[in-house]
């Protein structure tokens, strides 16, 4: 079987190489990215057979940019996968805590590890591309001031000491990751889906929407209001639905249709959350 190619948002040893080996298996090969938009354009531009990008984290919420790259790229959701994240406080070996003046990371960790960042006092916090190119950039500096806040396999990666076991704002914290695809991919018995919809500018169309959904006996397990490029007047909504019945989840679109402005299917898959984390 050919090894698929997995466009990713990061370098080795990143949340989004981890997320792509533990969907896809350790074998997989990765392209590597610097930013979610350049994995849509690999996608679109037959470069990778799929991409995974990050959607949402427990903490620091969704990230209202891809869901505008999902749609801007016309980019079908296949899957998706929780992945745990670990956070810790990284740097060169023989660095001391009380000797940094700056910590680098990508902007989700540092939005992960607010209340740790806040106790820290006359150390600059620098927003960089994914946690793996900081800790490359952190296992090369030789000052001993700079630290990088990533996970456990990039400190095995670039051979770096813990200074702070654990700096994550809660325990049990992961971020979910969609897989991406151009085209449609089969998937037997899904139970989950996600779709994008515009609501008729009326009073209470919103609520007629999520009346439909429970009259059907789905579940909504999501739902996202994103604002739509230069239209300042409206949004459109990203819902993750939750169903038994694929055929009652047809009905519902249907129903749907016939009360919004426009509706569409993002994706159809298996709901990964029970056996993820």
């Amino acid at each position: 079987m050919r090894n698929h190619l997995i466009a990713i948002q990061g370098s080795v040893a990143s949340f989004h190489d981890l997320a792509a080996k533990k969907y896809f298996g350790q074998t997989v090969s990765t392209l590597q990215c610097g930013s979610f938009k350049e994995v849509c354009d690999k996608i679109v531009n037959n470069k990778a057979d799929y991409g995974i990008i990050a959607i949402e984290n427990k903490i620091a919420g969704s990230i209202l940019l891809n869901y505008q790259l999902i749609e801007k790229y016309d980019l079908k959701i296949i899957g998706e996968i929780y992945l745990p994240i670990e956070l810790k406080l990284l740097a060169a070996p023989g660095t001391k805590l009380t000797h940094l003046t700056e910590i680098i990371s990508h902007p989700m960790a540092l939005g992960q590890s607010q209340n740790f960042l806040s106790q820290l006092e006359g150390v600059v916090i620098t927003e960089y591309k994914d946690t793996s190119t900081c800790a490359k950039l952190v296992s090369e500096d030789s000052s001993g001031r700079l630290a990088v806040i990533g996970g456990p396999a990039i400190a095995i990666q670039y051979n770096l000491e813990t200074l702070v076991e654990t700096v994550s704002d809660v325990e049990q914290n992961f971020t979910r990751f969609y897989i991406l695809s151009k085209c449609e991919d089969y998937v037997s018995d899904p139970d989950k889906a996600s779709i994008t919809l515009q609501t008729n500018n009326e009073p209470g169309k919103l609520s007629d929407v999520l009346v439909i959904i429970k009259n059907n006996g789905l579940n909504l397990t999501k739902i996202q209001s994103v604002p739509i490029p230069n239209n300042t007047k409206s949004y459109s909504f990203h819902l993750d639905i939750e169903f038994e019945e694929r055929l009652n989840f047809e009905k519902t679109m249907q129903e749907l249709a016939k009360e919004t402005h426009h509706v569409k299917i993002l994706g159809v898959y298996k709901n990964k959350k029970t056996e993820s984390i």
